[in-house]
């Protein structure tokens, strides 16, 4: 179940930033990325169905659950081989790795509910659908530029 972004929607607002420090004491396992000042980009944990990052956690820190990417503080050893094993570099390290949880125990993450624009979903297919009509767009008015 993870968070899909639709990035041509994204506003910059950080209120899914915002929304995930509330839900987490003060940090945020979100960061809106800006590029350029052209385009805002909601950055987080992907729960990669082949988590590279439970890979390389030889403590079982990280593990699957269903879906979602667990993380158990306490199993931690803090020597950092998730945050290099990831390839999106959202699983970060201080002491202790931490990473987006999905809001466990909430049934919907609140990153996604907070979201003024409906840049954050979780529905794969509508997400699908919005990117293949984005393409087609760009297709369609490259084409008739070239005329």
């Amino acid at each position: 179940m993870p968070v899909y972004v639709d990035v041509s929607r994204c506003i910059g607002c950080r209120s899914c930033e915002v929304a995930c420090k509330r839900v987490h004491s003060g940090r945020s396992y979100m960061e809106v990325k800006v590029i350029d000042s052209r385009a805002s980009v909601p950055v987080t944990c992907h729960h990669c169905e082949e988590a590279t990052c439970t890979m390389a956690c030889f403590s079982q820190a990280l593990s699957k659950d269903g879906e979602r990417t667990a993380f158990d503080i306490h199993k931690c050893t803090g020597c950092g081989l998730c945050a290099l094993a990831c390839p999106f570099g959202v699983v970060l390290t201080d002491k202790w790795a931490h990473k987006c949880d999905l809001c466990k125990g909430l049934e919907i993450p609140m990153c996604v509910v907070t979201c003024p624009a409906q840049a954050l979903s979780l529905d794969p297919d509508a997400a699908s659908k919005r990117a293949r009509t984005r393409a087609a767009a760009t297709v369609a008015l490259a084409q008739g530029v070239k005329r």
